[in-house]
């Protein structure tokens, strides 16, 4: 085995070493991970009550359930829950000093950030599985089949490492566990500015032409389109772009944001 591939293999290690841990701390943490699911249903159970009449009207797609159809919000906030205990996590291992005794090992920097994402992928899947299965329980139906919700799995889990690119950056360059406890509600704004919960075309002006500029338009309707196996309701490609994009593009700002922690400690 070449050096190279001696070192990348040793990261690999680390990274799913860390990413473990931080999978068994979100279940320890009841106050982290209780949120992060029961959050996400009380929505669900709020919005399929009291907007299902709104299957009714003119130009709202024709689906085969209307829980079906707004399960993909709820599968999208919680992977910004499941983003935002990232950022909290790390924040704690930052203050409580276990992070700085991380950083004494002889490890790339980089893999720090990628364990703590590595369990965001994780928790994320087994949120988006549940909230199927929930969902599935009181009569959502899923006619893209395995193949769309395991898509969907996938998709939501990319998400969460987008959301836990931000919040991990944030932690990185305050350490302040109580701000990012603090930016749940700003989060939240990102996705009532996305089709979470109706179609697109039914929202108000102001909301459908913000909702262009927002990531999680394409990502909501993609995983819409995937578990009702109709493309007409958004598309995969797009959305798995802007999930990719934004996984790629926070998973750097935090990476700089850790290097600009050791360059001014």
């Amino acid at each position: 085995m070449s050096a190279a591939a001696a070192t990348l293999a040793r990261e690999g290690r680390v990274v799913a070493a860390l990413g473990r841990r931080s999978l068994s701390i979100q279940f320890r943490r009841a106050q982290l991970l209780m949120p992060t699911f029961v959050l996400p249903l009380m929505l669900l159970a709020v919005i399929a009550s009291g907007t299902a009449a709104g299957q009714g009207l003119r130009g709202f797609p024709d689906v085969a359930s209307y829980l079906g159809f707004v399960v993909p919000g709820t599968i999208i906030q919680g992977t910004l829950l499941a983003g935002l205990t990232a950022g909290i996590a790390f924040a704690a291992d930052i203050e409580g000093g276990f992070f700085d005794r991380l950083l004494a090992a002889p490890v790339h920097r980089a893999s720090l950030v990628l364990g703590r994402l590595a369990g965001t992928v994780g928790l994320a899947a087994l949120q988006v599985c549940f909230f199927l299965a929930v969902a599935a329980i009181f009569g959502a139906r899923y006619p893209g089949g395995i193949g769309g919700m395991v898509a969907a799995v996938g998709l939501g889990a990319l998400t969460a490492v987008g959301i836990g690119g931000i919040a991990s950056a944030i932690a990185l360059r305050t350490g302040s566990l109580s701000l990012l406890q603090g930016i749940f509600p700003f989060v939240f704004i990102l996705l009532f500015l996305a089709p979470a919960f109706f179609p697109q075309e039914l929202l108000v002006p102001v909301l459908r032409d913000a909702s262009v500029y927002n990531p999680l338009t394409y990502i909501v309707e993609a995983v819409r389109a995937l578990l009702a196996g109709d493309p007409s309701l958004g598309n995969a490609w797009a959305g798995l772009a802007a999930a990719f994009a934004l996984a790629v593009a926070t998973t750097l700002l935090a990476t700089f944001a850790l290097r600009e922690r050791l360059r001014t400690q």
